[in-house]
């Protein structure tokens, strides 16, 4: 009773506390409040005390109020100091900690008792509280660290401290927590009008930016800010982390490549002496981080009982009924819920298996071929499986790059969404070299052969391919149908004889198995030798019937036909590539051996394990199929209206007929009549039931047979000339079309493309910025990225041109008879050298990525025995941006003067970060360190391998100088830098880089060594890279982080949403906005950002992008300029969030908020966005990016409408600077920068400025033209002008001389009378001397 009495006081006592908080101390509150207290005695007078006391100390805080000087002037800094006081004194968990105790768990007399746990409590004071967890809640018991006492601590004056809440026990029981509670929230509700104040303040941009560039480490916004507190504490969890996180992480929802030099002390401004080694500052010492990863499960729910069977939640999702929308809406939803899950789960698995933590399922086999099974998850290496396994390729580079056809396969028919057809969850994760496949397990399939059937395909390479009919049917439905895919017969056994062969000697025979067991094998083999069956798909895909009765496909790795061009002439390819290499050969002979040996890096033979795996783009194909309906329905056309006519004129003959047999057959008119009118009806019924259709019988074959075979030119493949002739001349007929379209891809789709990057700047389009939307847009085309190579040296010959021209135009100049001469010779459009740069810059990323993974496997591939890869990275970074590598007296001279600075560490510095020793004790050889030439002829041979180009803007070898690459140099070293880390998965920290100089790429004495510009301290972490098959389309591996700090944890907020009536409404929406329907546009394209976020739960998503530009365009045509601003700047900050701050979409972003600004006369607020877009471009793409010069020139012209001339005169200048495709762009910039120069009174560099707008009119456009003639006219004004000006200014110069003259004399005059007037005073004093002396 005693204990229920006590208990009762202290919880009214506690609620009391609570109520003054809430009531913001509200004195006469307090007291009335503190009347209403069950009890007395000795609790309630403590608590008394302790309220006078919290009193006091609330009133002191509010005297200080961090917030009351905050106002809309303040500047972030000052916000940011505001926010970061308040969450110091919210943040009680950093000065109270709570871990089981030491006698934690109860024994089994004291558990029977009904001891649940036993807790210790750090007070804010130090004291250490001992907790006793039961039942009913939680008491103070008498434990210390030397006596197990677990009953009440009531001997004396103590108190249990009995509470149902274990925030409310520690209350009663610490002081000083009160006192800090007290004040924590206090603080916590000032923020909170803070941050409202903000919010009503700030756009959705500013709100995501400002806590990124804050200098304060805790200025968290969202859950982070909310878990300060008790609540962080009774979590077990630090409200600020515990080891260094980027603040970018909480805000984007895949990692940066690119981290900002964290702060060691909260607000301490980034400046010189952080520019080294800093970020390992920040990992504390934490009991809780550590009992974390013990206690890590990787993605397992152990508490929801048996694991979670992924396979089966994904099906019954997509099961569930579409009829209804609510029903398609829950549908979607946990369609997404599931695959999201699955990712993160899958990316937690791979972290255990990277770090040992699981065994495999075959330990006995090498580390390669390692498989797990862990979570209900199927993890394996995309490696060669071996000779058993039935597959057409070989080797682990086409392995690899047929896991990811397979992943983007699968999407494909997960997007077509077809009832009775199953795939399984897949995801990609890649990692430091090593790429692993997670699949969801087909039901069954791990319990034996009895559990599951095989129905079509095969597993084994000695088995016959099968075909069940029900199959084949479902697939010819999807496949056939959704995909264009051609059914085709090929043999059971489709290998040829010496693979056969080849297979049988080095096939493995499992162990208990009979040797009369294979001999059977072999001979059911010879007599299924010559069966054909029908395939609809690859013939390596599989087809599999799992325990629940669901039909799975497996291993679909073509969708479209091989690649011609990638097929070696003496196999039926095209040819085109060994006709290049062979014509090249032939141009380089007598051009000495440098040139030979460069033409060496491209291979003479496509004979590579690799491009078998290559096939067409579906955009090829499918623009391909449609020019050819196009043309076939052009024929028909044509015949119909020939037939009609012919149709026509025999129905005159007819009547005419007819009209002189009317007389005579007069008797029977009336019966002709009624048959005449009966067959009338008779073919208007059937012209009925022919326009039911949307397409005649005729018109449906010609479709079907536009479908393509999948299985051309493959290799160790048995020709079927012998078994079927109807099938070889239709395998020929299907090769010869599969030719067709690659020629089409090499002769019309490449050219086309390279000229409209020339014309870029007249037709619209706008050039790609980055590799990413470089990949998109050739993606577009129809062209794979293995043509970028095709592409460089298409736009290196336009370059060419270009010189040429110039040259010719430049020879005329004096030559005024030759203007029209000049104008056929010097086209108005040149190429943009962007375009060249941007594709060097990709291709030296991808072949980096590729070298660098073969690197890191070399070391280990990631895992827990793995070298550390710090020093190799930041080896061949400092490689790959530099222009060659450093003497040892150079180097000296370096680190001598950048030890001064403190910018660097020095060797001896950077030997105490750790004991690096790659030798193994003397066991082993430590990890080559390789030079700059080697990294960079393993970048070239890649190249040349992959994309059969040879580099001519980057300095490859030491010999290389910037007289190779026509005087400047145009190698992008921060775009390329950007790309290498974004495709590899490389955190970098920020900081300045000396990058286009000479380089140290450190030494191989088995010790951590110094390289240069990249050091291995700046290398902050390396990332996985996760590729979902349910992405959206078109979306590729991505950056995630194994940690989970970001919003997006495991790549998954790009995964395509399963509901047709959103993207039916975006696609609606968009076609309304083409049509002037702006009002509609918006209804639509809400309701799809509508539908969109009650399947995602959030706005982070690319088609929720997508609709808010939409609504922002459609508010901006509605003149509706507010809302349309609001809309531009959530798409602003969801791209932000999707892709970082630099991305091709943030660009467009910026220039949609840049419009919108600029449109409704906010000059100052649009300019901004232009500079961000205008540093976007350069920072992405490099100086001479197409676009950046327009920017410029859109920036000064709105100063010049503003009337701040001096500022458009400035960005004229700079638009003027740069590159510009378009050569009357030029002539717009002079006459601008004239216009300018005029109305500041310069007049001599105005007819200067227009002097070369004239002079380009002329050449571009004759004189005759109304333009040409205007700029003549304001010419010849200008240079009277000037001429006067002149006159003006000379005279004003001979007056200026006289005045200065005179000024001169003047001057000369008074220093001579001055000196007159000191003579007498000088003899005055010598005169007074003398007398004193004497």
């Amino acid at each position: 009773s005693q204990k229920k009495k006590n208990g009762k006081k202290s919880k009214n006592a506690i609620d009391d506390d609570w109520l003054e908080v809430e009531a913001n101390n509200d004195q006469e509150k307090n007291k009335k409040k503190g009347t209403n207290g069950g009890g007395g005695g000795r609790n309630k007078k403590k608590v008394k005390n302790d309220k006078s006391s919290n009193a006091t100390n609330n009133n002191n805080g509010t005297e200080h109020n961090p917030i009351s000087n905050i106002t809309n002037q303040s500047t972030l800094v000052e916000v940011e100091q505001a926010l970061y006081t308040l969450n110091e004194t919210t943040n009680v968990s950093s000065t109270t900690k709570i871990h089981l105790s030491g006698y934690h768990p109860p024994p089994n007399h004291r558990r029977i008792l009904g001891d649940l746990a036993y807790l210790e409590a750090t007070m804010p004071d130090g004291t250490i509280v001992p907790i006793t967890a039961f039942p009913s809640g939680f008491y103070v018991n008498g434990s210390t660290p030397t006596k197990f006492d677990p009953t009440p601590a009531l001997k004396g004056n103590k108190d249990a401290c009995y509470s149902h809440a274990l925030l409310d026990c520690l209350l009663q029981k610490s002081k000083s927590l009160r006192a800090a509670w007290q004040a924590s929230l206090s603080a916590a509700k000032q923020r909170s009008a803070l941050l409202r104040r903000l919010s009503l303040r700030e756009d959705a941009l500013a709100n995501l930016h400002r806590p990124a560039v804050s200098p304060f480490d805790n200025n968290a916004s969202g859950p982070a800010a909310a878990s300060n507190g008790m609540m962080g504490l009774l979590l077990m969890s630090a409200s600020s982390p515990t080891t260094f996180v980027p603040k970018l992480d909480n805000m984007l929802t895949r990692p940066t490549w690119l981290v900002p030099l964290p702060s060691v002390e909260s607000g301490e401004m980034l400046g010189a002496k952080q520019q080294t080694y800093h970020h390992d500052k920040l990992h504390s010492y934490s009991e809780s981080r550590a009992e974390e990863e013990l206690t890590n499960v990787f993605g397992m729910d152990v508490r929801g009982g048996g694991l979670r069977d992924w396979n089966e939640e994904l099906q019954t999702a997509r099961e569930m009924g579409v009829e209804l929308y609510g029903e398609r809406i829950e549908r979607a939803r946990l369609v997404h819920k599931v695959l999201c899950d699955f990712s993160e789960a899958s990316l937690a698995g791979v972290r255990a298996i990277i770090s040992g933590y699981i065994l495999p399922m075959n330990p006995n086999e090498p580390a390669r071929s390692h498989v797990y099974l862990h979570n209900n998850i199927f993890f394996s290496r995309a490696v060669d499986s071996g000779l058993d396994t039935f597959k057409i390729i070989q080797g682990d580079a086409a392995a690899r790059k047929s896991a990811s056809r397979d992943a983007s396969n699968m999407g494909v028919l997960h997007r077509l969404d077809i009832p009775g057809l199953h795939t399984l969850a897949t995801v990609l994760v890649e990692y430091m070299g090593s790429r692993i496949v997670c699949q969801s397990v087909v039901p069954g399939i791990l319990h034996g052969e009895k559990s599951h059937s095989l129905l079509y395909g095969a597993v084994e390479t000695l088995s016959a391919l099968q075909c069940d009919e029900e199959m084949h049917t479902l697939l010819e439905a999807s496949l056939g149908e959704g995909c264009m895919v051609a059914t085709r017969k090929i043999p059971a056994h489709p290998l040829t004889e010496e693979r056969m062969d080849v297979i049988k000697k080095y096939r493995i025979t499992p162990l208990g198995m009979d040797g009369n067991v294979e001999e059977k094998a072999e001979e059911e083999t010879e007599d299924d030798k010559d069966k054909m069956i029908q395939v609809c798909g690859p013939m390596e895909m599989k087809g599999i019937l799992g325990s629940d009765k669901r039909k799975y496909v497996l291993d679909c790795t073509r969708l479209t036909p091989r690649d011609a061009n990638w097929v070696s002439k003496s196999d039926g390819g095209t040819g085109h590539w060994e006709d290049q290499v062979q014509t090249s050969k032939s141009a380089s002979v007598g051009k000495g051996a440098k040139k030979s040996q460069k033409k060496q890096l491209v291979p003479a033979t496509l004979e590579d394990d690799e491009w078998v795996v290559c096939v067409l783009r579906p955009e090829l194909v499918t623009n391909f199929a449609e020019m050819k309906i196009g043309k076939y329905l052009k024929e028909v056309a044509a015949k119909n209206n020939k037939d009609k006519k012919e149709k026509s004129k025999e129905e005159l003959e007819e009547s005419s007929a007819k009209d002189e047999k009317e007389d005579k057959e007069s008797a029977s008119k009336d019966k002709k009549e009624k048959e005449s009118s009966s067959a009338e009806t008779e073919a208007v019924e059937s012209k009925k039931e022919s326009s039911s259709s949307p397409l005649g019988k005729v018109e449906e074959e010609y479709i079907k047979s536009l479908r393509y075979n999948v299985n051309v030119f493959l290799p160790y493949t048995r020709s079927v000339e012998s078994m079927d002739k109807d099938e070889h001349a239709k395998l020929k007929q299907d090769e010869e079309e599969a030719r067709e379209m690659a020629r089409h891809l090499w002769d019309t789709v490449l050219p086309n493309l390279t000229k409209e990057i020339r014309s870029s700047s007249g037709n619209g389009l706008q050039l790609p910025a980055d590799g990413r939307s470089l990949t998109e847009l050739i993606h577009q085309r129809g062209i794979n990225c293995r043509y970028i190579g095709r592409l460089a040296e298409l736009a290196r010959k336009e370059e060419l041109v270009d010189v040429i021209d110039f040259e010719k135009a430049s020879s005329d100049v004096d030559n005024t008879d030759k203007a029209a001469a000049k104008k056929d010779k010097a086209p108005r459009f040149r190429m943009p050298v962007c375009w060249l740069e941007l594709l060097e810059c990709e291709m030296v990323a991808r072949a980096s990525k590729h070298v660098l993974d073969s690197y890191m496997l070399e070391q280990g591939g990631g895992t827990s025995t793995a070298q550390p890869a710090a020093q190799t990275i930041a080896s061949f970074l400092s490689a790959a941006m530099s222009v060659g590598e450093e003497s040892a007296a150079e180097t000296e001279r370096r680190t001598t003067s950048d030890s001064n600075n403190g910018n660097v560490l020095d060797q001896e510095e950077m030997n105490a970060l750790t004991l690096f020793d790659g030798a193994g004790n003397g066991d082993a050889d430590a990890s080559p360190i390789r030079g700059r030439e080697e990294i960079w002829a393993d970048i070239e041979r890649e190249i040349g391998r992959r994309y059969r180009y040879t580099l001519s803007l980057y300095p490859t070898t030491a010999t290389s100088s910037k007289k190779d690459h026509g005087g400047e140099s145009r190698a992008m070293y921060t775009p390329l830098l950007r790309r290498i880390c974004q495709r590899s998965g490389i955190r970098l920290v920020a900081k300045h880089y000396d990058f286009g100089k000479k380089c140290v790429c450190g030494s191989s004495n088995g010790n951590l060594t110094t390289s240069y510009p990249v050091a291995p301290t700046d290398i902050l972490d390396i990332l996985p890279l996760v590729k979902h098959a349910a992405s959206v389309s078109g979306e590729t591996f991505a950056p995630a982080s194994f940690n989970g700090n970001n919003a997006g944890g495991s790549g998954s907020s790009s995964l395509h949403v399963l509901l047709s009536d959103a993207k039916t409404m975006y696609e609606v929406g968009h076609a309304n906005l083409n049509n002037g329907n702006f009002a509609v546009t918006l209804d639509y394209a809400q309701e799809a950002a509508a539908m969109y976020q009650r399947i995602l739960d959030s706005p982070v998503h690319p088609q929720i992008s997508k609709c808010l530009k939409l609504t922002a365009i459609a508010h901006y045509h509605r003149d509706e300029p507010e809302l349309a601003l609001a809309a531009a700047s959530k798409y602003l900050a969801v791209a932000i969030s999707l892709s970082g701050f630099d991305s091709a979409e943030v660009l467009n972003a910026h220039m949609t908020m840049a419009d919108i600004l600029l449109g409704t006369g906010r000059i100052s607020e649009g300019v901004k966005h232009l500079r961000a877009a205008q540093f976007l471009m350069e920072f992405m793409a490099g100086p001479n990016y197409a676009g950046i010069s327009s920017t410029y020139y859109r920036m000064g012209s709105h100063y010049y409408d503003a009337g701040k001339l001096e500022d458009a005169l400035r960005f004229y200048e700079l638009a003027s600077s740069k590159r510009s495709e378009d050569r009357m762009f030029d002539c717009l910039i002079a006459r601008n920068s004239a216009g300018v120069l005029a109305r500041l009174g310069q007049f001599k560099p105005a007819f200067e400025y227009e002097k070369k707008a004239f002079e380009l009119y002329v050449t571009f456009l004759g004189e005759e033209h109304d333009a040409t003639k205007a700029c003549s006219n304001t010419l010849i004004q200008l240079m009277k002008l000037a001429v006067e000006q002149g006159k003006r200014s000379k005279i004003q110069e001979k007056e200026l001389m006289k005045e200065n003259a005179a000024d001169a004399v003047a001057e000369q005059i008074r220093a001579d009378e001055e000196a007159e007037e000191a003579k007498p005073k000088k003899k005055k004093k010598q005169n007074k001397k003398k007398g004193k002396k004497q």
